[in-house]
């Protein structure tokens, strides 16, 4: 994947190319991780997470700039960072695909700038896009293009710099994922659910191209309100029982999968709205899409006990748990220092270190 939007829009310069983190600001928490290259292959060179209090960002937009860059200014002084490869939030991004005549590559950026109003609703001049060739045709160029708002970006650069944080890319954070959990040069065609607290991430990539992106007001958050509710329990206490018990079938846990299925049942719903539309849906663009070969779960409630083998069966469909170290080609008996489970959570941080490797 060669999408980035960040050199777009500010260039960066050559002396900058430093390692660098990726980082990951979601509306619960702020986390970061960086790869090392050591003994023939990469391993962890740092990482962290902060949890940050409601309403400083929602829905990916920050909304508290002088609390946000005071803990990005924590981070920075904690952990001696400087250059940083940061994800964008999904929720106000736009992803389509289009068809543009067979024209030369050098004028494409123009030509889908000049489309761009007819398929997102925000002046050109407002936005910020990148694009990457799907396929070509006989007499047309099938791209992907991805758009953000300008004054998402900048602000997101605002905050960074401010915090005397260096950013050396943004990007979706669905393409960072992919990059991370889906193997380099594989063909095939995947949907990637990254289930966190407030809200699920659902993306679609085939031939390693993010081809589809929607965001779903589903999240962890409402299954451990569920179980507090049912049990008259705190937050915390609420928070154990859902790590133990999730959807676990056993007599005594009857209360617990009575009080969650609700919200996995709709989560289900939302992620089989998405399958049948992908499968059904035809597109006026020439592109042929392929068929979903699996499901990959992330985020840090994709390992809920029970979840995969619950939407394996009632979507039909094979599904896993992601391996965000795919392609961190380690060295032999390497063993990461983050457990298999809180990995789940680092997915796009991952992704966005990998870009540090040459990966694309």
């Amino acid at each position: 994947m060669k999408q980035n939007l960040f050199r777009s829009f500010f260039p960066t310069p050559n002396f900058l190319k430093m390692p660098s983190v990726g980082l990951d600001i979601s509306d619960k928490s702020v986390r970061f991780l960086g790869l090392i290259e050591k003994n023939g292959g990469l391993v962890i060179g740092s990482y962290a997470e902060k949890k940050i209090n409601p309403g400083i960002v929602e829905s990916g937009k920050i909304k508290d700039e002088r609390k946000m860059k005071e803990i990005l200014t924590e981070l920075k002084n904690e952990h001696k960072l400087d250059f940083v490869r940061v994800a964008l939030p999904e929720e106000q991004a736009y992803l389509f695909i289009m068809s543009v005549p067979l024209i030369k590559k050098r004028q494409l950026r123009e030509s889908i700038l000049l489309q761009l109003e007819e398929h997102v609703p925000i002046k050109a001049t407002d936005a910020v896009f990148d694009y990457e060739i799907v396929s070509e045709r006989a007499d047309v160029y099938v791209v992907q293009v991805s758009v953000i708002p300008i004054q998402v970006v900048e602000s997101y650069a605002r905050i960074f710099t401010e915090s005397g944080l260096i950013p050396v890319s943004f990007e979706i954070e669905a393409q960072a994922i992919i990059r991370a959990v889906i193997p380099r040069k594989d063909q095939g065609t995947y949907m990637a659910v990254d289930f966190g607290q407030t809200r699920t991430g659902i993306s679609i990539v085939s031939a390693g191209i993010v081809l589809f992106t929607s965001t779903i007001d589903v999240g962890g958050a409402m299954l451990t309100d569920a179980i507090a509710k049912e049990f008259s329990l705190d937050i915390r206490e609420a928070e154990k029982i859902k790590r133990e018990k999730g959807l676990g079938q056993e007599k005594e846990n009857k209360k617990t999968f009575s009080a969650i299925m609700s919200t996995v049942s709709i989560f289900r719903d939302e992620i089989n709205k998405h399958f049948i539309y992908w499968h059904t849906h035809k597109e006026a663009d020439q592109y042929i899409r392929k068929p979903i070969e699996k499901l990959i779960l992330c985020g840090g409630d994709s390992n809920l006990r029970g979840l995969v083998d619950y939407l394996s069966r009632s979507l039909r469909v094979k599904v896993e748990l992601a391996n965000v170290w795919t392609n961190a080609s380690a060295p032999p008996q390497y063993i990461p220092e983050i457990t298999f489970s809180d990995s789940l959570t680092y997915a796009t941080a991952v992704g966005l270190a990998l870009a540090d490797q040459n990966y694309d």
